[in-house]
């Protein structure tokens, strides 16, 4: 009897102990939850009494060429994104460029002097007001991505290639989305090129194609009978890799065919090529400034 007794105080041991870490485990849980709403709290709080207003002044400071609340947002999503990269590229990095930023205030106030302004502060914010404005007045440049340059599809197919969806991803999303800041602009064109060499088949572009640019339908399986939708299927294999980069979720991707009309650069094709070329097989991506559309009654429709 005592060897039954001694079993059962230890399962009853055994059992408030479990049930104790239960309660332990589901304490911290709401200790945690506790403490996040008061961090949240707190957040809100400082930016009731004023926090609000100082995060305004201090844009406004940094930023004096800015005049819009988008131009002030803009400039803060560049800043917090220098940082990022700053941080992801370790203190090594960070130290650098610490270094680099030095040298460049030494030349900012070296110059300063020499054009007779006695705060290089003010003497750099006018430089970048000055280049700001410079580049929002000129075209963004345009990118081509040839086969010569190693961008290379599957013969007559849309495919991307895998060292060409990550060149996508690595190289040409961060640079569109430094343009689209830069230049002010929010549409990204994507134009399909080809040479003159005749194509064969079946085409299923006009029943899948837009299904194929939402995602919804394999770009391996895209088929084309002309060089014009050959062009414009490779348009939207780039454009899907494009919108799917949450990098560029400001600005409008559009697919367009060039077919084989345009020789590089900017000149009409003439009909006489027949042979493959390298350098006409490739995508060009423009950007502009999304257009509004005029209401005129006796307008072109």
């Amino acid at each position: 009897m005592r060897q039954d007794d001694k079993q059962y105080r230890r399962g009853l041991i055994l059992g408030l102990t479990v049930a104790e870490v239960m309660i332990l485990l589901i304490f911290v849980v709401l200790m945690a939850l506790a403490a996040a709403l008061q961090t949240r709290e707190q957040t809100i709080d400082a930016l009731d009494k004023g926090g609000a207003s100082r995060l305004v002044e201090q844009l406004q400071r940094s930023y004096p060429q800015a005049k819009t609340h988008d131009e002030y947002f803009k400039e803060l999503v560049r800043a917090i994104e220098v940082r990022r990269q700053a941080e992801a590229e370790g203190p090594d990095a960070v130290r650098q460029s610490i270094l680099d930023d030095a040298a460049i205030g030494r030349d900012v106030r070296q110059a300063a002097e020499r054009d007779g302004v006695a705060n290089p502060r003010e003497y750099a914010r006018n430089l970048a007001a000055n280049a700001n404005r410079s580049r929002r007045g000129e075209w963004p440049p345009f990118v081509s991505l040839s086969e010569a340059g190693g961008y290379y599809f599957d013969s007559g197919k849309a495919t991307l290639r895998p060292e060409f969806e990550r060149n996508l991803s690595a190289k040409v999303v961060p640079m569109l989305a430094r343009n689209l800041v830069d230049y002010d602009v929010d549409v990204i064109e994507v134009i399909g090129h080809t040479d003159e060499v005749p194509m064969v088949g079946q085409s299923n572009l006009d029943a899948v194609l837009v299904a194929a640019s939402a995602g919804h339908f394999p770009i391996a399986e895209l088929r084309s009978t002309d060089n014009a939708g050959l062009a414009m299927a490779r348009a939207v294999a780039v454009v899907r890799v494009l919108r799917s980069d949450p990098r560029l979720a400001r600005a409008a991707i559009l697919p367009l065919s060039g077919a084989q009309m345009i020789v590089p650069v900017d000149r009409m094709a003439d009909g006489s090529a027949r042979a493959s070329d390298q350098r006409r097989r490739r995508i060009e991506i423009r950007l502009r400034r999304s257009t509004v559309e005029a209401a005129s009654p006796g307008g072109i429709r």
